[in-house]
């Protein structure tokens, strides 16, 4: 899966997150190679991850969801 520059932008941007210009294409490429591995972790294991309940958040001590 391919990430932009500018997608990286407005994602970051809607968490908060100020990521420099000039760094937004390292974010960009990180990212796409990320989303890629998932991909393929999700085609050759999808159907063992189907079948399994995922593990519950663990919250910090006292906070209720």
């Amino acid at each position: 899966m391919e990430v932009s520059k500018e997608q990286v932008r407005v994602l970051s941007e809607m968490q908060g997150l100020c990521v420099p210009d000039d760094e937004l294409e390292q974010v960009a490429t990180r990212m796409s190679i990320w989303l890629t591995a998932f991909e393929q972790i999700e085609e050759e294991l999808g159907e063992q991850m189907n079948k399994v309940d995922p593990i519950p958040p663990v919250l910090p001590h006292g906070e209720i969801a």
